[in-house]
């Protein structure tokens, strides 16, 4: 075979594996897994329709592979990308407003919890389960707390 021939071939091979580690004409990239209910409409109705919250968060889930731009903390964009799954609340877009690790637990708040309103609650128990089931894929979290970090609490 001639050198230059196998040079074409090693190079659209090279950029055939930038394509796929994450390297596009539109920057960088990179996928994550997120966790969706298997079946949403189902899903969605064990929340409004039947209201029971526990067998709806213990309804079966599927990996789901997102592409989202290159983060160096993959905890916080497989967060962020779970958020972006769920879609926005009747309040706007749903958003990671309080993040923080901290000895394999995940302390997070979005802004449907921080701004309520009347049937908050259906939208928590929509979204929650989606971030936390995401979340707790990584061995090195253990659990999810909705709620700021307690050395972040403020004494009153």
């Amino acid at each position: 075979m001639n050198s230059k021939f196998i040079l074409c071939i090693v190079l659209v091979l090279l950029l055939i594996g930038c394509g796929s580690m994450g390297v596009s004409s539109r920057g960088r990239t990179m996928e994550v897994t997120v966790l969706v209910p298997e079946d949403p409409q189902v899903y969605a109705e064990m929340i409004t329709g039947e209201q029971d919250f526990q067998r709806a968060k213990a309804m079966p889930f599927a990996a789901k592979r997102v592409v989202v731009p290159y983060a160096r903390d993959l905890l916080r964009a497989s967060a962020d990308a779970a958020v972006e799954e769920i879609g926005p609340s009747q309040m706007g877009p749903t958003k990671i407003v309080y993040w923080k690790i901290e000895n394999g637990t995940a302390f997070v708040l979005l802004n449907i919890d921080t701004d309520g309103w009347a049937g908050v609650g259906y939208a928590r128990a929509y979204d929650h389960p989606i971030v936390e089931k995401t979340l707790l894929r990584f061995k090195n979290i253990k659990r999810v707390v909705w709620d700021k970090a307690p050395d972040e609490h403020i004494a009153r």
